[in-house]
């Protein structure tokens, strides 16, 4: 299955590395954002998905059960290379969507919507919802309350990386002999 990468591919990579974001803990921060959105929108399904070389990895997820998935199979894909916010109202009818293995099998996604995660200046993933069944697009007010909350989990990645660099120069110049 082919999908779109981003220009700055490379750089974007490079940035999604160096903040050490991948693979961590549940935080209860990106917890609340997605906790959020399901309510918000009314949706069975949210993640906030951080799109890596060959995967997309999930920091928080509300409704799916996997922690992550092959790249080729990321809507996530889409969302990173838009230039807006990305919305698929019926995948099963979208030909670039219909024999996705997360259409045909589950989650069963029918209705995606993404909004890019930036930090760094890049898209680093996307802050989604998914239903099970097809929706109408999302209004101005409600595109603007997803994006709102696609920013928020930027300055959450962005106040992480700004706090373990602090701790990292805070440790360089302690007197290690206050540490016996």
């Amino acid at each position: 299955m082919t999908y779109p990468k981003p220009h700055d591919e490379v750089a974007r990579l490079s940035v999604l590395n160096d903040l050490s974001i991948l693979d961590t803990r549940p935080e209860r921060p990106f917890d609340l954002i997605t906790e959020m959105a399901r309510d918000v929108f009314d949706v069975p399904m949210v993640a906030i998905s951080l799109v890596a070389e060959h995967r997309q990895w999930f920091k928080s997820t509300v409704g799916l059960c996997a922690s992550q998935t092959p790249r080729e199979h990321a809507f996530c894909n889409y969302t990173i290379t838009a230039e807006e916010d990305f919305e698929v109202l019926d995948a099963t009818e979208d030909a670039r969507f219909a024999d996705n293995p997360l259409v045909t099998g589950a989650p069963h996604i029918a209705y995606y919507c993404g909004v890019p995660i930036m930090a760094k200046g890049r898209r680093l993933g996307a802050l989604c919802i998914l239903d099970r069944k097809t929706r109408a697009a999302l209004n101005e007010v409600e595109r603007r309350i997803l994006n709102g909350m696609a920013e928020q989990v930027g300055r959450e990645i962005e106040s992480r990386r700004v706090l373990r660099q602090a701790l990292a120069t805070l440790a360089t110049s302690m007197d290690p002999t206050l540490l016996q």
